[in-house]
């Protein structure tokens, strides 16, 4: 039987909203959430958090806690992102293990750990940390396509995995670039290599229309889990939806124990939230061979796609876009072909437009790339061409950076000394990520509502908003033997 990870609450959001989801819209679906049978729900991440305290004024802290008691039967996870954890600093393990309690004192059950360069060594504690408190792991594999990224790769990194001790293991599709036939070749020797000894997770974009496509070899491989999302908030950038991964698993007779109405029932209320909230609904996206083959050389994601788009275009520079995927590509290869995620996407494509602006290429190197090129966030998969290693160091001192010196230091003593007193370890850590200003910010402006709040039914809302329409002034509503007929004053 396959079990289903739901990320309408973190993935869909973080992919089609800009994460600008509000806790009291989560906890309007929590009660069909709660019996929909998910074998796990991912409720945050690292920019989930970040975007609660700076830009909706919601303490995710609140909001953990809110949704695990209106979620009593659902079992929580939480997206974490290598040494980052939710900043953007590389953290230490005394971190790391801090931030673990809080998670697990909110209610969080599971967490999964990727590392933007499969460089497993920088997320090897975090298993350790977690296993000690109580929670249980997996570690993630991002998937890319390039030279390096081979089955053997994998099959490498998930060795690594499992001798670091992880309750499951699941292959990332983030780009969305990942084949059926692809697929099914990674999948099986991931297989053989696990040799069952934990199960395989799967969670794969839409962003190419490919997502249905290398569902179908992982539901046949006999993944452990399939992640999808409520239908208004999946497909596009984000993951399938529910109910269409369901139906592929029962057309292909793969059991999976789902309650269908509850599922409905989400969808129906998150497109509610969509229309409050004047979001669009992405459709699923068909296949384009073309678009494929210009994507898959630089694969910059979506979100940073637009960025680019509008910094071009600020700078009168618009008409030279292609310039600079085209240059993304070449730079990404160059660099040893990291896994197009943050910070290394950033990376890549910033490089890539100073080498087209200015019309020389890596005159100008961004101090992040240069701790990238020394090794300061670890190994890439294959090593910088040495042409470019040597104009990115550019005189520059070329000893290799110690990426595992901070997984020691202690930093919380000094940092409670000079920044506190905190009321909590919660309340130290948001200083921790996001500064006094944000924090100081979200005490004074907290976004307030109705900690009971019930769900409305769909006949209910209807006429609340019919009764706003100010050129309406009378309604009939006729649907079987109900005949419904209202004056509006």
């Amino acid at each position: 039987m396959v079990g289903f990870v739901d990320e309408t609450l973190r993935d869909g959001p973080q992919s089609l909203w800009a994460t600008r989801m509000k806790t009291e819209h989560m906890l309007g679906a929590s009660e069909w959430m709660n019996r929909a049978g998910f074998r796990k729900v991912c409720v945050t991440s690292g920019a989930a958090f970040e975007t609660a305290v700076k830009f909706l004024r919601d303490d995710p802290w609140e909001r953990m806690r809110l949704l695990k008691a209106y979620m009593p039967d659902a079992t929580i996870d939480v997206l974490m992102r290598s040494r980052n954890l939710f900043g953007w600093a590389r953290y230490p393990d005394e971190v790391v293990e801090v931030l673990f309690r809080c998670l697990h004192r909110a209610g969080t059950e599971w967490v999964k750990v990727f590392d933007g360069l499969n460089y497993m060594r920088n997320i090897a504690a975090h298993f350790r940390i977690a296993r000690n408190i109580g929670l249980k792991t997996s570690g993630m594999l991002s998937f890319s396509v390039s030279p390096a990224h081979t089955d053997e790769h994998y099959v490498g990194r998930a060795t690594e995995l499992l001798e670091y001790g992880v309750d499951s293991i699941t292959l990332a599709d983030p780009a969305g670039i990942l084949t059926g036939a692809r697929a099914r070749g990674l999948l099986a020797a991931l297989a053989t290599a696990v040799h069952g000894r934990v199960p395989i997770e799967f969670i794969a974009h839409d962003c190419m229309g490919l997502a249905r496509e290398s569902h179908r070899e992982a539901l046949k491989a006999g993944v452990d889990t399939v992640a999808t999302a409520s239908e208004p908030l999946a497909n596009g950038e984000s993951v399938p939806s529910t109910l269409d991964i369901l139906e592929l698993a029962r057309e292909l007779g793969v059991p999976a124990d789902l309650d269908v109405d509850a599922l409905r029932r989400t969808d129906d209320y998150f497109r509610w939230i969509a229309w409050q909230e004047k979001r669009s609904v992405s459709e699923r996206v068909m296949f384009d061979r073309v678009r494929y083959e210009r994507f898959i050389g630089h694969q910059i994601p979506g979100g940073m796609m637009s960025n680019f788009r509008n910094q071009l275009a600020e700078a009168g520079l618009a008409h030279r876009l292609d310039e600079v995927l085209e240059e993304a590509s070449r730079v990404r290869a160059e660099l040893g072909y990291p896994i197009m995620v943050t910070p290394f996407s950033q990376f890549v494509g910033v490089q890539a437009t100073f080498n087209v602006i200015q019309g020389e290429r890596y005159k100008t190197v961004p101090e992040e790339l240069y701790l990238y090129a020394i090794g300061h966030y670890g190994e890439s998969a294959v090593p910088i061409e040495r042409n470019v290693l040597d104009r990115i160091l550019a005189g520059r001192p070329a000893v290799r950076a110690d990426s595992e010196a901070i997984f020691g230091a202690r930093i919380l003593e000094d940092f409670k000394r000079e920044q506190g007193p905190f009321r909590s370890e919660e309340d130290m850590l948001l200083r921790l990520f996001y500064g006094r200003e944000h924090v100081e910010a979200l005490a004074r402006d907290k976004s307030t509502f109705d900690g009971r709040l019930s769900l409305k039914q769909p006949l209910r809302v209807l006429i609340e908003e019919l009764a706003r329409d100010t050129s309406l002034k009378t309604l009939k509503l006729e649907k079987g033997p109900l005949k419904l007929s209202l004056r509006f004053a």
